[in-house]
């Protein structure tokens, strides 16, 4: 009987050992993901008020982005509706209006998405919003709040303001405004281990679309 006892406890401590090289093991090949966020994808979805208009909508927003670069976005409405898909760097803009079926080209600037969102924003903010960083142009000044996260940003003269809220393991609100204008944007946590296709931020123009350009 003192002989099973022995060999039992010498088991259990063999397990231990095997679990705790185990474990160690784990930590040591688990990827570090370190330094500022480079290139991301996100799953978002929106509430869109036109309050002169007196209507609302909610979309879903896919989000593909390079920092600074590059930048996919393609917006769906309920069951899955085709809404807009758009791409763009700094300098360049394309997309798609599937109701209309209108395509837009061109250069890329603060006018550029007003007939997607009837906001006066130059669109690579889109992606400087997700990425958590100041918004960019003439007129903007940005808050951080005391974790040096960007919290809010504002251009009097044209009363626009975004605001980061809800922030919750990699998820968060943001609340667009803007005179007759209001976006509450929720973003999933983003995925990081992305490798995007050249393809991924080109668009071109879909059979049977008006191609209208962009100066």
């Amino acid at each position: 009987m003192k002989i099973l006892w022995r060999q039992l406890i010498s088991l259990m401590q063999g397990l231990s050992i095997l679990i705790a090289a185990l474990l160690l093991n784990a930590c040591a090949t688990k990827p570090v993901v370190e330094g500022p966020l480079v290139k991301a994808e996100w799953q978002t979805k929106a509430m869109i008020r036109d309050m002169k208009a007196n209507k609302s909508q909610s979309v879903s927003i896919d989000m593909l982005a390079i920092k600074n670069q590059r930048v996919r976005l393609d917006v769906t409405a309920i069951m899955g509706f085709q809404v807009a898909s758009l791409v763009m760097s700094p300098k360049e803009i394309a997309y798609a209006i599937y109701p209309r079926k209108e395509f837009y080209y061109g250069k890329n600037s603060e006018k550029s998405i007003e007939r997607i969102i009837g906001l006066s924003l130059h669109p690579m903010n889109l992606a400087n919003i997700a990425f958590d960083e100041p918004v960019r142009g003439p007129g903007w000044t940005c808050e951080q709040d005391i974790s040096k996260l960007i919290k809010s940003c504002e251009n009097q003269q044209r009363s626009i303001r975004v605001d980061w809220k809800d922030r919750t393991e990699g998820q968060k609100k943001v609340v667009i405004t803007a005179p007759q204008f209001e976006m509450q944007w929720l973003f999933k946590a983003p995925q990081t281990e992305v490798q995007f296709k050249p393809e991924t931020f080109t668009l071109k123009q879909p059979d049977g679309f008006k191609a209208i350009q962009i100066n």
